[in-house]
């Protein structure tokens, strides 16, 4: 179609990049629009395969999910999130790429920091970190994880701080049978997901997440050894207990790449 200029105005979208008259298309801000086609809402299990990062040892992605469906998110799409149905929320769960490395994912996150005020009472942003070991770690898990998790519950204060919320009937303080463990070993990928991880602000959700990719990378270069025993898992979950009392706060040193 001829574009007749000063009668009828076209706007390039920001995830396809196509052009479309802008009133077809939903304003994001005042300088950028988006195509119906890409602001679609998707099925809660629509999975983000897009990968960013040059490829290392570990990978992660995780889900920024929000109280509300507002225009201005939809600029999460520039990013390649996808927004998914979430019946727990009143706005949407915003799928991130997979991550190589933590340069690119220590980006996006800075880059949410507009969005913050999305991120309401009831929502979470959960952390995947890749792991072929799900099943073996799923079999320590008492040992690895309940030291960390007394400690987290002995300071309330300190893990409110730390990972953005205190614990739910969506991310437990004991380990179950349920995929709701605070670290969950039962989720569909093969990954550990950690749950009580809330998005305050992106300084202290790089902070929390850093540590839950170096605590994960830990874990699988451990675990993965043929003699892996109980007594390993104990010592495993004391270093990891030192190490979290370390970054959270504590005067504890320890050094978890000992």
């Amino acid at each position: 179609m001829l574009k007749i200029r000063r009668f009828l105005k076209y706007n390039k979208c920001i995830k396809c990049n196509n052009e479309f008259l802008s009133f077809e298309m939903k304003r994001i801000n005042d300088k950028e629009c988006i195509c119906n086609m890409c602001s679609m809402e998707q099925d809660y299990n629509t999975r983000n395969y897009n990968q960013k990062g040059k490829t290392t040892q570990m990978s992660f992605s995780f889900e920024f999910e929000t109280n509300k469906k507002d225009y201005t998110l939809l600029e999460l799409r520039k990013y390649d999130f996808i927004g998914c149905y979430d019946s727990s929320i009143r706005g949407m769960e915003w799928k991130s790429v997979i991550f190589n490395n933590k340069k690119s994912f220590h980006a996006i996150c800075r880059k949410l920091d507009k969005f913050k005020k999305y991120v309401g009472a009831g929502c979470g942003t959960h952390l995947h970190v890749g792991t072929k070991y799900k099943e073996k770690i799923m079999q320590f898990e008492n040992e690895i994880f309940n030291p960390i998790l007394r400690e987290m519950q002995s300071n309330k204060e300190i893990t409110k701080k730390f990972w953005g919320r205190y614990f739910n009937h969506y991310c437990k303080a004991t380990i179950t049978n349920s995929r709701y463990n605070t670290f969950n070993t039962r989720s569909s990928v093969e990954t550990l997901e950690f749950r009580l991880l809330k998005f305050k602000n992106s300084k202290q959700y790089i902070k929390a997440a850093d540590f839950c990719i170096d605590t994960t990378k830990y874990i699988n270069y451990h675990i993965r050894k043929e003699n892996f025993d109980l007594a390993q898992a104990q010592n495993l979950g004391q270093i990891i207990l030192k190490k979290y009392k370390e970054v959270s706060g504590s005067n504890v040193q320890t050094n978890i790449n000992e």
